[in-house]
Order: structure tokens, then C-alpha cells, then sequence
């Protein structure tokens, strides 16, 4: 199953261990779900990890690139614009759109407001744990 994990849900299971996403992000590096991401999705995740949470550099880019092994990176070719209130959400839904993706994880509650886009169920951590725990 093709998944991506909004930078909410990376950061948690990045920050804070033994919570659902750290549960959601183990499924990938157990190769039970495949992790999709894009160049924006990673540089946001690189910069909340130093900027708003105060990381060394070198420990968010060990983080980031450690996404990028786990990842496929994808290169969105479509300009998505459907989240008007904060279009920052729209890069999720492009590597979503390009990845072929199966499902969106994420906490924001814009995205989750969508409940599904062009097909792909949006899903906070949990739920999606509780539908594809065992993927």
C-alpha cells in the first residue's frame, strides 16, 4: 500500500517515540507500507525539525535523509490548488496525486476535512492503524 505521511505525522513519530505514528512510520521500515514523499514535503519536515523545534542542522538533515531512503521521493507534475485556507496542504495532495498514492495520513485538520481526494482516503494516524495495522 502507497502512503503519504504528512509532515505532522513524521515529526511525531520523529519527536516523540511510542506513539501511533512511530507505529505508522515502523510499517515502512518494515517494508509493510510504502512511504511516499516529495523534494517540498522533505524540505518542510527538514525545516520544522531545526526551525520550530529547535534541531541541530546536521540531525534534521540525518532525519530527512533517512525519509529519503525509507521514501519513494516523487517529482509532482501537477500544480494542485484546493485547500484555499492553507495552501501548504496542497503539496501532501500533489505527491499524493503523483506517488498513486492509496492513502494520506496526516493530522491536519484541513486535510482530514477533505475525508477523501480524487479517491485517496485521508486518514489521521489512528484510524489508519486501525484499517492497515496489520498491511
Amino acid at each position: 500500500m502507497r502512503v503519504v505521511a504528512d509532515t505532522n505525522v513524521l515529526v511525531s513519530a520523529l519527536v516523540f517515540p511510542g506513539g501511533v505514528p512511530e507505529d505508522i512510520y515502523r510499517l515502512a521500515v518494515g517494508g509493510r507500507i510504502d512511504l511516499v514523499t516529495s523534494r517540498p514535503l522533505l524540505a518542510e519536515l527538514g525545516r520544522v525539525l531545526e526551525l520550530e523545534l529547535g534541531w541541530e542542522p546536521s540531525r534534521a538533515e540525518d532525519a530527512v535523509r533517512q525519509v529519503i531512503r525509507l521514501a519513494d521521493v516523487v517529482e509532482p507534475r501537477e500544480a494542485v490548488v484546493e485547500i484555499e485556507a492553507d495552501p501548504a496542504d496542497d503539496r501532501v495532495l500533489e505527491a499524493a496525486l503523483e506517488g498513486g498514492a492509496e492513502a494520506i495520513v496526516s493530522g491536519d485538520a484541513h486535510l482530514l476535512a477533505l475525508g477523501a481526494w480524487r479517491g485517496i482516503p485521508i486518514l489521521a494516524p489512528a484510524a489508519f492503524l486501525a484499517e492497515h495495522g496489520s498491511a
